[in-house]
């Protein structure tokens, strides 16, 4: 779970050269910057810091990485969203950056510096792992869920990241279930210490649970209708990523919850101001706690989680879900995945049709 990624560093080597206010000073990253000072000239350098006018800063450039191959190739391994471009001002300044930074990866030698780098990171990502003890902390958030809704979960660590848990990105634009990746910067005094277990994993858990929340929306979209009230406190302000934040945050709690003790939700709850609409999907989940015979996972427990989003009076009918006509309406790939866990958790040769016929509508779509 907890790794280093070398088209992570990468990125946050070249945005601390570009002079980015916002990367990390920590005693590591000093002594990268040291290290390929001579490259700051470097048009993967320059270009980045002329892309971040346009929106291609923060943790957008990190998390186009995640479509590529290690460096130097960076090879795009997937397909990569158009948001990335739009975020850099255009296709064509994008591709160019791109050729670039594998270019700055050639020639300032980053693939030996990483070599000789990695027993010292080697120890770095112990220290983070002993954080939380060993603790299954994918295990106790399926458990949940009621499925696995991700392929893989990686918490990425190293000294170009936060501190903290702020960076990450679900990777859906690839077959089956999606790649969950977090960007954890540990606090640096000069080596790395991680945070109290109950912290670390309040950080981590949040992008795996919206794999869950993404699809729930995605099947209950036609009938979903949040009042303008939903993101009082959130700091956001798109009434849909408010939504699923709510589902991810009573999901957290209570994990963090079961995990590690009322005091650790109670904490992690008062991160944001007091929301009627959090504490109806509080309740919510309470119930579906009490009621798990009924329910094999969340999406079975859809219509209770979005009834405080939707008009009163009206049906919390989520008629994406109906398994007799999956094929015919699932069109998301979010849902596809979600049909991936579900079988993965729960076998039903009926549904196990379904997926077969929904492949073959794909397939033909992609033609």
């Amino acid at each position: 779970m907890v790794k280093a990624d070398p088209r992570l560093d990468l990125i946050g080597l070249v945005q601390r050269l570009s002079g980015d206010p916002h990367a990390p000073r920590n005693p590591q990253s000093d002594a990268a910057a040291e290290h390929f000072a001579r490259w700051a000239g470097h048009p993967a350098v320059k270009g980045l810091a002329a892309l971040r006018k346009t929106g291609f800063a923060w943790d957008v450039p990190m998390q186009y990485a995640l479509y590529l191959s290690s460096p130097p190739a960076l090879t795009a391994v997937y397909p990569v969203p158009q948001f990335f471009a739009d975020m850099a001002g255009g296709q064509a300044a994008l591709e160019e950056w791109h050729a670039n930074l594998s270019a700055f990866a050639r020639a300032s030698g980053f693939e030996r510096w990483e070599a000789e780098r990695s027993r010292e990171r080697e120890e770095e990502l112990a220290a983070v792992r002993a954080s939380y003890g060993g603790a299954d902390l994918g295990g106790d958030l399926a458990a949940e869920l009621g499925v696995k809704p991700w392929n893989t979960w990686t918490v990425a660590v190293g000294p170009f990241f936060a501190r903290g848990g702020g960076g990450a990105w679900v990777v859906e634009e690839k077959p089956g279930k999606p790649d969950i990746v977090v960007m954890y910067g540990p606090d640096w005094k000069p080596r790395p210490v991680a945070d109290p277990p109950q912290i670390f994993a309040a950080w981590v858990y949040p992008e795996a649970a919206f794999s869950m929340a993404y699809a729930i929306y995605e099947a209950c979209r036609p009938v979903l209708k949040p009042a303008p009230g939903v993101c009082k406190g959130l700091h956001i302000d798109n009434a849909e990523d408010c939504v699923q934040q709510r589902w991810v945050r009573g999901i957290v709690a209570r994990v963090v919850g079961k995990r590690f003790g009322p005091d650790a939700a109670a904490e992690y709850r008062a991160e944001v101001p007091p929301s009627p609409d959090q504490t109806k999907v509080d309740r919510a989940l309470d119930a579906y706690d009490r009621d798990r015979a009924t329910y094999k996972d969340l999406m079975d427990f859809r219509g209770p989680l979005i009834e405080p989003f939707t008009p009163p009076g009206k049906s919390t009918a989520c008629v994406a879900v109906d398994p007799s006509r999956w094929a015919e309406q699932v069109y998301s790939r979010r849902l596809a995945y979600y049909l991936d866990a579900r079988l993965e958790a729960h076998p039903d040769p009926e549904l196990e049709k379904v997926r077969s016929r929904l492949a073959a509508y794909r397939a033909l779509e992609a033609r």
